[in-house]
């Protein structure tokens, strides 16, 4: 039985970006990169250091059975993982009754590709499929409130920053901001490049 849940979407984003489905034979690299503390510190607001295999093999395990999960690949090497999922926080799908409600979570793993722009291009090409094929009305980022390059990469590529949450339970974080963009700004936007 998987751990991953598998699907067939293959996503391109630029000439160099490839998003490939996230499959069981990856979890090596997820291991990888969840157990180095500077990249956890950076995707992840909550108090782990890191994560042991058990808790990489619920996380993807759990995430994916209400999202795509996706392999980064930058000129065929893999460089992190992304996902787009349905919304799974209660405060934000009461916000939009009747809506599909998305969320997008992204990790480069691999550290020298840190500030590259690779992030940003795999999340348009995220978006693009969110809103064209799966007909997403609202999709969310959510960033913590030290994590500059992610809050910049989200008002790049077109998200309005909609509210910030304190967070309690957290160490390093003190706010996780929210930021969101619906179909027919994505549309718009899209209209004018």
């Amino acid at each position: 039985m998987n751990i991953i849940r598998k699907h067939d979407i293959f996503l391109k984003a630029g000439n160099d970006i490839e998003l490939i489905p996230l499959l069981d034979g990856h979890l090596p690299l997820l291991y990888k990169w969840n157990n180095d503390p500077e990249i956890v510190y950076w995707s992840d607001s909550g108090n782990f250091e890191v994560c042991t295999e058990e808790d990489v093999r619920g996380i993807y395990g759990m995430v994916s059975q209400n999202a795509y999960c996706f392999l980064m690949l930058y000129k065929d090497e893999p460089i992190g993982d992304c996902w787009l999922q349905k919304m799974n926080l209660p405060d934000i799908i009461e916000r939009h009754p009747g809506k599909k409600v998305y969320r997008i979570d992204m990790t480069v793993g691999e550290k020298e590709y840190w500030g590259k722009g690779l992030g940003s291009l795999a999340l348009s090409a995220l978006m693009e499929f969110a809103f064209e094929a799966e007909k997403v009305d609202i999709l969310y980022l959510i960033s913590c409130d030290y994590n500059e390059r992610s809050r910049r990469c989200a008002i790049k590529n077109g998200f309005c920053e909609c509210g910030k949450t304190h967070v309690y339970d957290s160490d390093r974080a003190k706010f996780e901001y929210l930021y969101s963009m619906d179909r027919d700004t994505y549309l718009k936007n899209k209209r004018t490049k």
